[in-house]
Order: C-alpha cells, then sequence, then structure tokens
C-alpha cells in the first residue's frame, strides 16, 4: 500500500507542485506513515526565495489537497 499511496499523494499534489516549480522550488513527498505524509520543499539554484509563499499558508494548500488521504502534514521549508 506505501508505494500505491505516495503515488496517489504524488498526483494530488501535482497543481501545487508545478506553480512551486515556476519559482524554482520543487515539493517532494519522503514519506507516508501511519495516516502521516512528510513533504519537503526543495530550493533550487536559481529559486525566488522572495516569491515563496509562508509555510502555513503551503502547509494549508497541501492538507487541503490530501483531505480524506492524510491524517496530518509534516513540513520542512528552506
Amino acid at each position: 500500500m506505501g508505494d500505491a499511496m505516495i503515488e496517489t499523494i504524488e498526483g494530488a499534489l501535482e497543481t501545487l507542485r508545478k506553480s512551486l516549480q515556476a519559482d524554482g522550488f520543487d515539493l517532494k513527498v519522503e514519506g507516508f506513515k501511519e495516516g502521516v505524509v512528510s513533504v519537503v520543499v526543495v530550493a533550487g539554484p536559481d529559486a525566488c526565495i522572495e516569491c515563496l509563499i509562508p509555510q502555513e499558508h503551503i502547509k494549508l494548500r497541501i492538507e487541503h489537497r490530501l483531505k480524506g488521504l492524510a491524517r496530518t502534514v509534516r513540513l520542512r521549508y528552506p
């Protein structure tokens, strides 16, 4: 179930990932265990730090997209 769930989570986050990539960031799912998904926002070499929305807003967007898939989200942020 782990790999299939990760793929489902990745798919649910694709739109958000693309908007972050436009500013030089990426969104990576690190794992899923017992209803907790671990996600990291990664800054690329040309990332626009001033363009990145606040951490709490990204977390809310992730939680909204994963509603019904994950109990909670752990987010690491640059």
